[in-house]
């Protein structure tokens, strides 16, 4: 495949369909941290050996990077190329 016959719209639409999936991931993981929040938590501390106050602040932790980085690399891209197509 020769990457520079790639049109704007291919990856615009790339973009949307990873956009999308991670959305979907992110949710997914949202729900399950906060409807099974006291079984992760004692099966995480025991398996990184922490207390359940640092398990749920290193599941906060992974939420907020993991959206922050969903929002640089898949939305601002997608949302850039729609604006100038």
């Amino acid at each position: 495949m020769n990457l520079s016959n790639i049109t704007m719209a291919e990856i615009t639409h790339f973009l949307g369909w990873c956009t999308l999936i991670n959305l979907v991931i992110l949710a997914v993981t949202t729900v399950a941290i906060v409807c099974f929040k006291s079984a992760m938590n004692s099966f995480y501390s025991r398996l990184l050996k922490l207390e359940a106050n640092q398990v749920s602040d290193l599941f906060f932790r992974f939420l907020v990077h993991y959206e922050v980085a969903v929002l640089v690399l898949n939305i601002v891209p997608y949302t850039a190329l729609k604006i100038i197509s």
